[in-house]
């Protein structure tokens, strides 16, 4: 089945733009939601300007402010992260390591469980820590909240080394704390070019990248949505019937009748919507992932180092050429917008 791409966002490519915007002043949240959120336009940012209070977090900081957790490492395998075996260790031996130049291992994003709906906590256990020391909201992303905290550490002063390529799920807000780190990203646009590990179905026109025809361009699963939307509608049904029993009522039966009759008529409706949903992933077969020892939202091919004559606008150059180089430097931050594919190479 042919992909289904509906991106409708901002894309370097498609506005022939080769450089990402960056802003050294202050730039009001309206202003910010205006011409980058809604726009799903990544840029730069001095953090100067949008973290307030912050702390000079670096090793030792680390040491003398984080309890000694364990957690779990990624090793570093030929030249890149992303596939590396798993290690667990204390977080103080970690930056023991750091200290001595070590190389060979990553601290990557430290999983915690999740329901159907959201992540079971704010933030792992290392994070946790470092909450006091975080901002909790910014005000330059107005009523947007933080969904989830990460940190990435490690040591490197390899030029080839770098992340698979590959596409987020969230909007990141990239905060570098030290040293420096390059991205090279791709817009959404170029799902069908990008190989990836897993078969994807459909590209939303907020550019979320999905592999099954269940998903909504929010992220939500269309059978959880129902089950909610069922909820709701049983909770209803249930106060409208408790209230018809009552001696002293605030409406007459007609109303509450009338009003329960709707309710079974719209739980009606989305008890045929489940249905609908479990015939279609009854006769829905995804195509088996390529690879078994990467995720599906990993490609298949990497980024390549180009020369300063190669046109990324060319239809005769290699797709992995075509991307957008950023620079981040120590006290920039990187807003990344929904599913932009990004390799990423970090040095110290």
């Amino acid at each position: 089945m042919a992909l289904k791409n509906d991106y409708a966002g901002f894309c370097f490519h498609r506005n022939k733009i080769s450089k990402i915007d960056r802003i050294d002043g202050d730039i009001s949240a309206e202003q910010f939601y205006l011409d980058y959120i809604l726009k799903r336009k990544p840029c730069l940012l001095n953090s100067e300007y949008v973290i307030k209070n912050r702390c000079n977090i670096d090793i030792k900081y680390l040491r003398e402010n984080i309890e000694n957790v364990p957690v779990e490492l990624e090793q570093k395998i030929s030249n890149s992260f992303g596939i590396g075996e798993k290690k667990k260790m204390k977080f103080h031996d970690f930056l023991s390591l750091l200290e001595e130049g070590n190389t060979d291992y990553y601290l990557n994003t430290q999983y915690i469980k999740e329901s159907a709906y959201c992540p079971s906590d704010f933030c792992n256990a290392l994070t946790r820590q470092m909450i006091n020391f975080l901002p909790k909201r910014l005000e330059i992303m107005g009523n947007l909240e933080i969904y989830q905290y990460n940190v990435w550490l490690g040591n490197n002063a390899d030029e080839d080394l770098k992340t698979f390529l590959h596409h987020d799920y969230h909007d990141n807000v990239y905060v570098l704390l030290k040293g420096r780190k390059v991205f090279r990203i791709y817009s959404p646009d170029f799902a069908p070019h990008l190989k990836t590990n897993g078969n994807v179905y459909r590209v939303h026109n907020n550019g979320l990248i999905t592999y099954s025809p269940f998903i909504r361009s929010d992220g939500s699963h269309l059978l959880d949505v129902y089950k909610k939307k069922m909820d709701k509608v049983y909770l209803h049904i249930s106060a409208m019937t408790d209230h018809l029993d009552k001696k002293d009522k605030l409406l007459e039966d007609k109303i509450i009748e009338s009003s329960i009759n709707k309710a079974e008529q719209k739980l009606n409706k989305l008890e045929d919507n489940v249905l609908n949903y479990k015939l279609r992933k009854h006769k829905f077969r995804p195509k088996p992932n390529t690879r078994d020892d990467i995720p599906s939202h990993f490609c298949l091919l990497n980024t390549v180092a180009r020369n300063y004559e190669d046109d990324i606008f060319s239809d005769n150059t290699d797709v992995g050429k075509k991307y957008i180089d950023v620079h981040v430097n120590e006290g920039d931050i990187c807003k990344k917008k929904m599913n932009a594919y990004v390799a990423t190479m970090s040095f110290m």
